[in-house]
């Protein structure tokens, strides 16, 4: 005689839920972390290793703006990409593609960059 086991869906849900979730705090505490480079980043060190605040490294209100969209755009597109990935077969096929398409771009882009500024 011969046991056949089946596996709990409990389990697996469970695994699953906690690697969704411990992805998602992860993913706080990183965009946490680039947010506060907008206050840190005029503090230097001299060569006496000592902290001192630098007046010319401070971001102007322009490039503010465009650091809190590149920090916000990137924090969507993370959890998007972690949030619907859990949804199923499809939804990892989806995040698979969406992350294969972002680096061909990215590729390309460096490329781009790199010929325009060897010219």
């Amino acid at each position: 005689m011969r046991a056949k086991f089946k596996k709990s869906t409990k389990r697996s849900l469970k695994k699953e839920e906690t690697l969704q979730f411990t992805l998602n705090v992860i993913g706080i505490f990183m965009f946490m972390g680039i947010l506060i480079r907008w206050w840190t980043v005029p503090f230097a060190v001299s060569h006496d290793l000592r902290i001192y605040y630098n007046s010319d490294f401070q971001m102007k209100l322009s490039e503010c703006k465009e650091f809190l969209a590149f920090v916000l755009c990137a924090a969507s597109v993370y959890f998007s990409l972690v949030n619907v990935y859990f949804l199923g077969k499809t939804g990892k096929k989806l995040v698979y593609t969406v992350l294969v398409l972002l680096a061909v771009f990215n590729l390309y882009m460096m490329l781009t960059l790199l010929a325009v500024a060897t010219h």
